[in-house]
């Protein structure tokens, strides 16, 4: 068990959180101004879904104020739903504090252990934003890196106005010229493996192109590009070995997912990154973050980031000081953003403590969630989505050399049910949506199959489950019983 101190200070950035917030709607409703310790927070108020607040932040998008925090929202981020398929996320000034008072010591961390210079480096926070888009209160979708990282707006290795092009294919071309380019490039920092894998594949794809760029010159996006004989000769030989130390000698470190279902495109970019360091991203999502990488890759809870809980296989809850090593946790978060023990949905496995932190080694999402490269799909949307087809229809994910998703139905049913339509309900989730535009998603599959149901049933009974305890569900997890059929 950690000390004292990990309870002391999670329940200091509990105290300031409430008392900043006790006029608001929610702090009222709950008497945040009578609270005087964690026991009496946790009895007072109960543990939530987004469901439970979408009213409140509908309104806040309108532009209401002091309803789940003080103020108004400075921005909101678009994340996945359950059942509707997005959901917005209030961002407060607070709320950028605890992600920097997390993100900032770790990023100066990676920049002194691996000697770093931070001009040489490639981040990839935010998604690809073709559009500025607001709220019907006028405040901004999307959250931009210099709001996270507190910083000023600086021109990168890659042009900050590379994000805003109108397709992937300008923004995938316009990435790589600038990449290939920059040959002291030293740290690439990304979130998803297949981002950096997708990259790579459009050297190839789009080898002509790049070639034509580098050795002429031309113009992207209306943006006068100079011709570099050099990167030019060095793509030349890297089409020849694909060894990617041709075009990034100086490259030290690469930080990305690592757990999860990030785990084997993590270990196909290994092979072609061999003499590169590798360093694990903690978990940060939309809603918060979790945990941060210390100097040996351990994710340690950032203890002034929110205040935590952890639910157990029991449904009994832990505060951060009080987590077992080797159990698996669900965390439950309260956020400067107005989310008030708000379950995440993410499971962690517990390793044991560092001084008085916890290790959280993040697992998987909670429930029947399929997220291969971050696209989040819950059983609940995907019944949504398949809703109008008759008959068995199963929506399953294959993680081959790039994930995709099949669409197995039943053959013989008089119905006709297209990938493309199947999709448009897909896309409603903006994860799934980036992730097929981006290319880290292939194109759906229509499987059709004779007594798929018999077949799927089978295949669990050969993997040792009682036929009593099956259920048919839309969501598939294994495609093993597809591809054994």
């Amino acid at each position: 068990m950690a000390n004292s101190t990990l309870e002391t200070k999670q329940w200091r950035w509990l105290q300031k959180c409430l008392e900043r917030n006790k006029e608001t709607t929610y702090g009222k409703l709950y008497g945040f101004k009578n609270i005087t310790s964690t026991e009496e927070y946790q009895s007072t108020l109960p543990i939530i879904t987004y469901e439970n607040i979408e009213p409140m932040i509908e309104q806040i998008a309108r532009g209401a104020e002091d309803m789940l925090f003080a103020g108004k929202a400075m921005a909101f981020e678009v994340t996945s739903g359950s059942s509707g398929g997005a959901k917005l996320i209030p961002y407060t000034s607070e709320s950028f504090e605890d992600f920097q008072r997390a993100i900032l010591p770790w990023l100066q961390q990676t920049i002194e252990q691996y000697a770093i210079n931070p001009q040489n480096a490639y981040w990839a926070i935010t998604p690809i934003n073709k559009r500025a888009e607001k709220t019907e209160g006028g405040i901004a979708i999307g959250v931009s890196d210099s709001q996270y990282l507190g910083i000023k707006s600086a021109e990168g290795i890659v042009p900050e106005w590379v994000i805003h092009l109108s397709t992937i294919e300008q923004w995938r071309v316009a990435t790589l010229y600038w990449l290939i380019r920059y040959e002291a490039l030293e740290l690439i920092s990304i979130w998803s493996p297949s981002f950096l894998l997708l990259l790579l594949e459009g050297i190839d794809r789009d080898s002509e192109e790049l070639l034509s760029l580098l050795s002429l010159g031309g113009s992207i996006a209306e943006h006068k590009v100079s011709s570099d004989a050099e990167a030019h000769q060095r793509l030349s030989d890297y089409l020849i070995t694909h060894d990617t130390q041709i075009l990034w000698s100086q490259l030290k470190l690469i930080s990305l997912w690592q757990d999860g279902a990030s785990a084997p495109y993590a270990h196909t970019l290994r092979r072609h990154f061999p003499s590169v360091a590798f360093q694990p991203k903690g978990l940060l999502s939309t809603e918060c973050i979790v945990t941060t990488p210390d100097i040996s890759g351990q994710a340690l809870l950032s203890d002034e980031s929110g205040f935590y809980e952890f639910i157990d296989s029991q449904e009994q809850i832990h505060l951060a000081h009080q987590l077992n090593r080797d159990e698996v946790y669900e965390v439950v978060v309260t956020t400067s953003g107005g989310l008030y023990r708000y379950r995440t949905g993410d499971s962690v496995l517990c390793e044991g403590y560092k001084e008085t932190k916890p290790i959280l080694k993040f697992l998987h999402r909670v429930g029947r969630v399929s997220d291969m490269v971050g696209e989040k799909l819950s059983e609940a949307f995907v019944t949504q989505a398949l809703s109008t087809i008759a008959g068995f229809a199963m929506l399953v994910p294959h993680q081959e050399e790039k994930a995709y998703y099949s669409l197995v139905i039943e053959r013989g049913v008089d119905q006709d049910v297209e990938a493309l339509a199947i999709e448009e309900r897909l896309y409603k989730n903006p994860q799934y949506r980036y992730a097929r535009e981006l290319g880290q998603l292939g194109v759906l599959e229509v499987v059709k199959l004779h007594n798929p149901m018999d077949r799927y049933i089978s295949y669990l009974l050969s993997q040792g489950k009682r036929i009593g305890d099956i259920k048919i569900p839309q969501l598939g997890l294994d495609d093993g019983w597809v591809e054994s059929s």
